[in-house]
């Protein structure tokens, strides 16, 4: 088992439990699903996603700096406005409601079952 920094603990590795089933045959050598983190945007941002949120394996997306790369490969017109809004200091990024401004920033680990919203500024009157 190993231990990763920060609040969430120690946390299996997934090939060493599958490796350890495999070797001990303590049960059936089947991969240990690794969880997803969801994805949600708002404002004009949610048009490039269809509206709907998006899955993203938490193998995929172990930081938030991991999840941009992921995007930037699967969802490029996504990832290029959401750089754009990081970039220009209009975006915020909330995993699980909090700002990662007042987290690790881009090194906020994710994990199964966290949510990252996207959320550019909403006005009115």
């Amino acid at each position: 088992m190993s231990c990763g920094k920060g609040w969430r603990g120690c946390v299996p590795d997934p090939t060493e439990v599958y490796l350890d089933l495999i070797m001990n045959k303590k049960g059936p050598a089947v991969p240990v699903d690794e969880g997803t983190v969801t994805i949600r945007v708002f404002g004009g941002l949610r048009e490039l996603t269809g509206r709907a949120p998006l899955a993203v394996p938490v193998r995929q997306a172990s930081t938030v700096t991991a999840l941009l790369s992921f995007l930037d490969r699967e969802h490029a017109k996504l990832a290029e406005a959401l750089r754009n809004g990081i970039r220009d200091g209009y975006l915020n990024i909330l995993v699980n409601g909090r700002n990662v401004r007042f987290l690790s920033e881009g090194t906020t680990p994710l994990a199964d079952g966290d949510t990252v919203a996207f959320l550019p500024p909403i006005g009115g009157g």
